[in-house]
């Protein structure tokens, strides 16, 4: 695997940086709102606020993840930028369902979104996770090799 230029995993690292910074702020925000009294009203706009930059973040490390270039550095940037934001978003949707936001026609439409999103940055931090783990992606190459050619192996014998 070819290395990214400097200069291109500077630029991304940067843009995560500023879209990590965006969906943070977005994200603290919706629990600042959530907690007042016209909550219902503001939600829709701050969940919306939230999607933009985390949606780019989740962009960006999708890009890094099919390219061809490995980057060690740069995944790991990824990867720790990510995880508070997907942990901050687990957080606001499990109170969003608390608080009925996902019974409220108002506010279900953009929370069904955040959790979309959020479910696809799960996603994208498992195959970042592989890549930072060569060995663990092996394993589960052969074992998915394993399953489609209907052979099982013993779950002790994988070491």
């Amino acid at each position: 695997r070819g290395q990214l230029p400097m200069s291109t995993s500077g630029i991304i690292g940067e843009e995560i940086d500023k879209q990590a910074a965006l969906a943070g702020a977005a994200l603290q925000n919706i629990s600042d709102v959530g907690a007042g009294p016209s909550a219902r009203q503001l939600l829709p706009r701050a969940v919306l606020d939230v999607l933009g930059p985390y949606s780019a973040a989740l962009y960006i490390a999708d890009r890094v993840v099919q390219s061809a270039t490995f980057n060690v550095e740069l995944v790991q940037a990824l990867h720790s930028k990510l995880l508070p934001l997907e942990r901050m978003a687990d957080e606001m949707l499990a109170a969003a369902r608390q608080r009925g936001y996902f019974d409220d026609p108002d506010t279900a439409e953009p929370f069904g979104w955040l959790e979309t999103c959020n479910e696809q940055v799960k996603d994208c931090m498992v195959a970042l996770e592989s890549m930072l783990d060569p060995q663990l992606d092996g394993l589960m190459a052969a074992a998915m090799e394993e399953h489609q050619r209907g052979e099982t192996v013993p779950l002790d014998s994988i070491r």
